[in-house]
């Protein structure tokens, strides 16, 4: 069977001109490609053990540390790499043994995408700071000031958010895939044209989660002149609050039971309207959670519903 591809809109009826008064005549009507894709998931796609010291450990980070020495600088940050296919990225912590409060870390790594990312995060004292970004590797992380009081140790910490890109390497669900398998089937993604527009996303719970779920639903942004630097926005579509469990059983839409604010909004009305204008890109939608502990059960598919390429004057 032939393969036909729509960038739309697509026209329909007796077409004329855009302009006039007679809607059928001299009124253009059209319609747009309508898609809807969907990714599955449960909570192990999200479970991981705390490790204080699975990055950096406090033996090879001493007093007066600026530059921190890392057990393997090329180690995806969970540790996770083959559940369903994809890929995890997670917020690190730095672990002070004493008051560092005042001095500053500046991290270097890569987001979900693979792609670099920097932060800045003011330490604690003799307790644990988060970064707020998620990452999948960490290549560097510099001290400000004369460096550490105390040790200084990097690790993950379960409870924190966890980022999984819609985007798999075989079919795991529900063809029974595996890494291993040959002619594997790259089904599951969420991925959207640039200048679409989303109608509905929604998370359908098949299997109540035992833990508080916390969602975010975001997405690559085009930076300045094209830069990829920092591109991950953890809730470019949907999520961050601290008040909107999406745990339980049931269908988990936006903008009430998934929560949506008015920048959001605005982005679904056209998912390029934060890149940078001229370097517009295709969305590639990344699901990052928040758990009061480590989950143990709940299983989930993410659905998103657009119209492919809504141009900028609908």
């Amino acid at each position: 069977m032939a393969k036909t591809n729509f960038s739309g809109p697509i026209t329909t009826g007796p077409i004329q001109v855009n302009t006039g008064t007679t809607v059928g005549t001299n009124v253009r009507d059209a319609a747009f490609i309508a898609n809807s894709m969907s990714f599955p998931f449960t909570y192990a796609s999200f479970a991981y053990a705390t490790d204080a010291d699975r990055l950096a450990t406090a033996a090879a980070n001493q007093a007066g540390t600026t530059s921190v020495t890392f057990v393997d600088s090329t180690a995806n940050v969970p540790g996770i790499t083959a559940i369903g296919g994809f890929e995890m990225a997670s917020m690190i912590t730095m672990t002070s043994s004493a008051n560092d409060s005042a001095l500053t870390a500046s991290i270097t790594g890569t987001d979900i995408f693979g792609y670099t990312q920097t932060e800045d995060v003011t330490l604690s004292s003799s307790s644990v700071a988060s970064s707020v970004k998620t990452y999948k590797t960490v290549t560097a992380i510099s001290v400000s000031g004369a460096g550490t009081v105390g040790t200084l140790a990097v690790g993950i910490l379960k409870t924190n958010a966890v980022s999984v890109i819609c985007r798999s390497l075989f079919n795991a669900d529900p063809l029974s895939q595996s890494s291993t398998t040959s002619a594997k089937n790259l089904a599951n993604n969420i991925v959207i044209p640039q200048f679409s527009r989303i109608t509905d996303i929604r998370q359908n719970n098949t299997v109540v989660y035992d833990q508080n779920m916390f969602m975010q639903i975001g997405a690559n942004v085009a930076q300045a002149a094209g830069s990829t630097t920092n591109t991950h926005d953890l809730d470019y579509f949907a999520g961050r609050s601290a008040t909107t469990d999406v745990k339980a059983l049931g269908s988990m839409h936006v903008p009430a039971y998934m929560f949506q604010n008015s920048a959001q909004q605005n982005n679904c009305m056209n998912v390029s309207d934060d890149d940078a204008s001229g370097y517009e890109v295709d969305k590639s939608v990344v699901m990052t959670a928040n758990f009061a502990d480590t989950p143990t059960t709940g299983t989930s598919y993410l659905t998103i519903d657009w119209l492919q390429r809504v141009n900028n004057t609908n």
